[in-house]
């Protein structure tokens, strides 16, 4: 191993400068970044990590966001060790790749939103192996923890799709009040966090029981909801795009309704939690990444800068 992956590293994809950098998780410093898009056409947007934790891919969603994308058909493989790139998997026909998450047999599952499919790599052959038909354009996941089922949103589309990931088949379509933006499991398994597509809104699915049982106002309309590795925080990454505010909203598991919201100074998208559960750092659009206490609800020391703007994912090596 390098020295990149020798101390506590975070990764984030840079839409500005099309890379995945690697940051000294400590320090902040920019260890590498590396380009795996091209400018003006194929930024990269979410990754995921090869079993291993040798390799991050990173989909290369095209030239903008969610609407107005003309879309790519690439997804970026990184060597985490020597922080190069390896290449791209060429998904042909398939465009738009957005959402990644690695299955239990090492497996990497892709959203083609304008195909409407999810997509089962070979993360060696960098092959399609299968390719489940959604009919509506899956733009987010969330797998369960025991790595059993994966959930997918689909924007304005009132629906999730749970899939079986070891049979790759859709084994329900779960009715939503309409559609839904960035979704998360509970760290039991037993419960789904929905941002609502358009409304300032949290939703909350049964997972067993597949229905909406609560829903939760917010401050700003939903990015992405995160939970914290102990299970006693969702983190919502929120927006009030006329206002142009962005908000961490910190609710408690226990009790959703006991809400703190941090506002923020730009549009905010991924959180990552420390290994301790007493902060997270927050990616937001200009390119900072504050660090947040859990506790205070506050802005503390020790936030970064991903070196330029538009970070999205953030992944700790």
């Amino acid at each position: 191993m390098s020295d990149t992956n020798a101390r506590a590293t975070l990764l984030a994809t840079v839409k500005e400068n099309v890379s995945l950098t690697a940051l000294d998780g400590d320090t902040g410093e920019i260890i590498a970044a590396v380009e795996v898009g091209e400018r003006g056409i194929a930024k990269p947007h979410e990754l995921t990590l090869s079993a291993d934790g040798g390799r991050a891919f990173v989909s290369l969603y095209g030239d903008a966001d969610y609407g107005p994308n003309v879309p790519a058909n690439k997804i970026a493989v990184v060597d985490l060790a020597a922080m190069n790139l390896l290449g791209h998997i060429d998904l042909n026909l398939y465009k738009g790749p957005h959402a990644l998450v690695t299955g239990a047999d090492g497996k990497i599952w892709a959203t083609v939103d304008p195909n409407r499919c999810v997509l089962v790599i070979d993360p060696d052959s960098w092959e399609i192996e299968h390719t489940i038909w959604l009919e509506v354009p899956g733009h987010f996941f969330a797998a369960a923890p025991d790595g059993a089922t994966l959930y997918v949103s689909a924007k304005e589309y009132p629906v999730i799709t749970e899939i079986d990931m070891a049979a790759r088949e859709i084994t329900a379509r779960i009715p939503l009040p309409v559609g839904a933006q960035g979704i998360r499991v509970s760290t039991d398994g037993a419960l789904l966090y929905v941002g609502d597509f358009h409304r300032p809104l949290l939703h909350v699915i049964d997972c067993a029981a597949r229905k909406v049982i609560e829903t939760v106002p917010l401050t700003g309309v939903p990015g992405w909801p995160f939970v914290s590795g102990d299970g006693a925080y969702v983190v919502v990454t929120t927006y009030d795009e006329p206002a142009d505010q962005g908000f961490a909203e910190i609710l408690d598991t226990a009790d959703l309704t006991r809400r703190r919201v941090v506002a923020l100074p730009s549009e905010p998208f991924h959180v990552l939690f420390t290994q301790d559960n007493r902060h997270f750092h927050i990616a937001l659009a200009n390119g900072d990444i504050p660090k947040i206490s859990l506790e205070t609800a506050e802005i503390v020391e020790g936030g970064f800068h991903a070196g330029g703007t538009m970070p999205e994912a953030l992944v700790r090596l």
